[in-house]
């Protein structure tokens, strides 16, 4: 069984701040816009910060960072999951998660389905 992870990452493919913000609004209870520049950081349900930077990799990823786990997921890939099924775009996310779990590989999934990648090659 997979632990809950301390942090959350995930990279949505072109899909603007706004969108994701939004998206945020509809599941928790609240979402604070803290300052947007360069990027967007929030605190969620006044305890959880949260950082959305756009153009974080080639391909126009934005990054979508919980610097703290008190989401619904367990792990990246939950969220990576939620993502992918609200926005219907590309998302990406770390394999492994912490203490050594992590083997240098992503995930990506797509309509086609969820498929292991080395990111500098896909």
């Amino acid at each position: 069984m997979t632990s809950r992870f301390p942090d959350l990452e995930v990279y949505l493919k072109r899909v603007p701040t706004e969108d994701i913000v939004t998206w945020l609004e509809s599941l928790f209870e609240s979402v604070r816009v803290l300052s947007t520049d360069p990027s967007t950081k929030c605190l969620i349900n006044e305890t959880m910060p949260c950082t959305i930077s756009e153009n974080v990799a080639k391909g126009g990823y934005t990054s979508l960072w919980f610097k703290t786990n008190q989401t619904p997921w367990a792990t990246d890939h939950d969220c990576a999951q939620a993502a992918f099924d609200h926005f219907q775009c590309e998302t990406r996310c770390s394999t492994g998660g912490w203490e050594g779990e992590d083997d240098g590989g992503w995930l990506r999934i797509t309509v086609d389905g969820t498929q292991t990648v080395n990111w500098h090659s896909t």
